[in-house]
C-alpha cells in the first residue's frame, strides 16, 4: 500500500483564527485545526457531522468551540506529502490517511451498519416547479453562501440538488435521496436561510432567520417536499486511540 513520504502531525490550539478542515492540494494533504473524528471522517469518506462516527476518547471529537482558549489541545495539524510524481487520487490519500492514523493514533477501529435518519426528496402535492430544458446546454450550478443559500441552476438533473440539500454546512441535516421520479434536466432558481434547526424537520419550529427554511422553500419555490425516513448506512466504531507524540 503507498504511504506518505513524510508527515508531521503536532497540536495546533485553536486561537479564534485559521483555517478549519482538511484539504488536499497537489501531492500534500494538509490539515488545520482538526480533531481526530475530523480525521478519521476524511479518510474514510464519512459525513462530517459526526453522524457515521462513534466511540474513541473525549479528546477525539471535542471539537473547535470546546477548545477556544487554546489549554489541553485536542486539535492538531498534519501536514502529509506524497512521494514525488502524479498526485495521488483522493481514495488514495483516504487510505495513506488511514494507514498515517493506525500508526500515529495507534487507531484500532471497526465497521457496523446502522439504521439513521434521512431525508426523502418527493413531489409535493401540486406538483414540481421546475423547469424542465431538454436543450443541450451545458450543467451549470451557481451557488452564493452568505445570510441566504442561493442556487441558480441551469440544464440540471435532481441529483445535483440532492447533494446541496445533503450538505451539513448548509443542507437540511441530513443525507437526502431522490424519490421525486424526476429523470431531466431543469432550470430552477432557490434560496434558503441555513440554520441549526433544519435537523428538527419540516414539522418543526420556524426558526427566526431572514428567509425561508430549506423545508419551505422546496415546497413553495420547487414545489418538492423532504419527508423524513431512515436508511442504512456504514459507520465507524473507534475502539482505541492514543495522542500522537508530537514530530
Amino acid at each position: 500500500m503507498a504511504s506518505f513520504e513524510v508527515a508531521s502531525i503536532k497540536p495546533q490550539p485553536w486561537t479564534n483564527q485559521g483555517r478549519v478542515g482538511v484539504v488536499v492540494r497537489g501531492n500534500t494533504l494538509a490539515g488545520e485545526h482538526v480533531d481526530l473524528y475530523r480525521l478519521v471522517e476524511f479518510a474514510y469518506g464519512l459525513r462530517t457531522d459526526g453522524s457515521q462516527l462513534s466511540g474513541g476518547p473525549g479528546w477525539a471529537r471535542m471539537g473547535i468551540l470546546s477548545d477556544v482558549s487554546g489549554a489541553d489541545s485536542v486539535l492538531f495539524q498534519v501536514i502529509a506529502k506524497a512521494p514525488v510524481g502524479p498526485p495521488p487520487s483522493i481514495e488514495q490519500f483516504r487510505l495513506m490517511l488511514q494507514a498515517l492514523l493506525a500508526d500515529r493514533f495507534r487507531l484500532r477501529l471497526h465497521h457496523a451498519r446502522k439504521d439513521l435518519p434521512v431525508f426523502n426528496l418527493v413531489v409535493a402535492k401540486n406538483g414540481p416547479k421546475l423547469k424542465e430544458n431538454v436543450s443541450d446546454a451545458k450543467v451549470s450550478m451557481a451557488m452564493r453562501d452568505g445570510r441566504l443559500f442561493r442556487i441558480r441552476a441551469v440544464h440540471a438533473p435532481i441529483r445535483n440538488l440532492i447533494s446541496e440539500l445533503s450538505n451539513p454546512n448548509h443542507g437540511a441535516g441530513r443525507p437526502v435521496f431522490d424519490k421525486t421520479g424526476l429523470t431531466g434536466f431543469y432550470d430552477f432558481e432557490i434560496e434558503w436561510a441555513p440554520n441549526d434547526l433544519a435537523a428538527a424537520g419540516p414539522d418543526g419550529p420556524a426558526p427566526d432567520t431572514v428567509g425561508p427554511s430549506v423545508f419551505a422553500a422546496l415546497q413553495e419555490q420547487l414545489g418538492l417536499r423532504l419527508e423524513p425516513g431512515t436508511a442504512s448506512f456504514d459507520t465507524v466504531v473507534i475502539d482505541h486511540a492514543e495522542k500522537p507524540s508530537q514530530n
